[in-house]
């Protein structure tokens, strides 16, 4: 076998292996999505329709609009809180820096029924005024930071000092270097922090169910769990499952699109 027809077979395989993945993390949605398009009628034919997109309550809808709203805030708290972080832990060297750190790695591996119950605990004795909408903010801010956080450490970590000193030298401030310099070239970092917390605090389902009743604000993962309990997996409640990934996809391409690639150079393009 020459070495052109072993290239043809390692491609091939390579293709493969990634439509079997593509098809593995593509799967739920697809099954959902034809649950909510595919419909018996009386008679017992299959049919395909929109309808149960059209029959989604108007609750489902305002949940969608402060699940969305919580998660653009939550995104701007830990990615302004954590940049400034990580710049300090990755440059700087001060005592209890590694015990710091591994008190942060901690809270991470907490059961998210524990920090929930916790959380819970905390609002009915502490954060009091901290309850409705900025209650969820705060909640989804201190559980999820360590994610944006860690990515901004390690992208300091592997960026190399040498480009701060050619801008300083060529007469660039502290800030102008960092803005000018630093920050797009760590953006990759900040953009898999971006993601994770988005998609994590706009799908978030544990945190939200314990929080929910001290806050008294129901997210639209929370209401399309009660709709599955009231209405079992009907066709509208699948609906309402796929405008939720849909939406997670949506908001995660427009920030690549127009933010990850424009202001933060070297971040995933589309």
């Amino acid at each position: 076998m020459n070495k052109h027809n072993k290239e043809k077979i390692y491609s091939a395989i390579v293709y493969l292996y990634l439509i079997f993945v593509c098809i593995l993390i593509l799967m739920p949605l697809g099954i959902t999505l034809y649950r909510a398009i595919f419909i018996y009628d009386e008679n017992g034919n299959l049919t395909i329709t929109i309808e149960a997109y059209f029959t989604i309550s108007e609750a489902f809808w305002e949940k969608l609009q402060t699940s969305i709203a919580i998660a653009l805030v939550t995104v701007a708290i830990t990615t302004a809180v954590s940049l400034p972080v990580a710049y300090g832990i990755a440059r700087y060297d001060f005592g209890g820096k590694k015990l710091l750190f591994t008190l942060l790695n901690g809270v991470w591996y907490v059961p998210g029924i524990t920090y929930g119950l916790s959380l819970v605990l905390a609002y009915y004795f502490v954060y009091r005024f901290l309850l409705g909408f900025w209650g969820f903010v705060a909640a989804y801010s201190t559980g999820f930071m360590l994610l944006s956080l860690l990515t901004m450490i390690v992208a300091f970590k592997n960026f190399d000092p040498v480009y701060e000193e050619a801008a300083r030298c060529l007469g660039a401030g502290r800030l102008k270097t960092f803005l000018r310099v630093t920050l797009p070239l760590i953006g990759p970092g900040i953009t898999a922090g971006v993601i994770l917390v988005l998609v994590l605090s706009l799908n978030e389902f544990i945190t939200a169910l314990l929080i929910s009743l001290p806050t008294r604000v129901k997210t639209a993962p929370l209401q399309v769990f009660s709709d599955i309990r009231h209405a079992g997996v009907r066709p509208f409640v699948a609906a309402e499952a796929t405008i939720l990934q849909l939406v997670s996809l949506a908001i995660v391409i427009i920030y690549l699109k127009f933010f990850g690639t424009k202001y933060l150079r070297g971040s995933i393009m589309i």
